[in-house]
């Protein structure tokens, strides 16, 4: 998972809100674990001046968006729908575009301290 740059092991929502609205652009992307389903995780998405999350299931299996195509793992979701526009869609049917990866420090020069 470390070379997937946009995923990002320690944010809340609220901090992925902050980094997308701060430095992202319409479009822009990142995906953490998620703070309400330990073992799932969630893609944070910045579209029209707001983030949007969308919660990814992780059945042990493979991953989904709670319904909809399957994938063995969480870079094959993320890259099918980045090459799929049109494909993730709110509930209301507006289209959300996975366009820009907010990429995550390099994991070599992050210290934890």
């Amino acid at each position: 998972m470390s070379s997937r740059r946009w995923f990002w092991p320690r944010i809340t929502g609220i901090e992925a809100e902050k980094l997308l609205l701060e430095r992202g652009k319409d479009g822009s992307f990142l995906a953490r674990p998620s703070s309400s389903n330990h073992g799932d995780f969630t893609l944070s998405v910045l579209r029209n001046g707001e983030v949007t999350h969308i919660k990814i299931q992780n059945s042990g299996d493979f991953y989904d968006l709670y319904g909809g195509e399957k994938f063995a793992t969480l870079s094959e979701l993320v890259q099918y729908y980045m090459e799929n526009e049109g494909q993730l869609k709110e509930r209301n049917g507006g289209v959300i575009g996975l366009k820009y990866p907010l990429n995550c420090a390099d994991p070599t020069t992050e210290r934890n301290t």
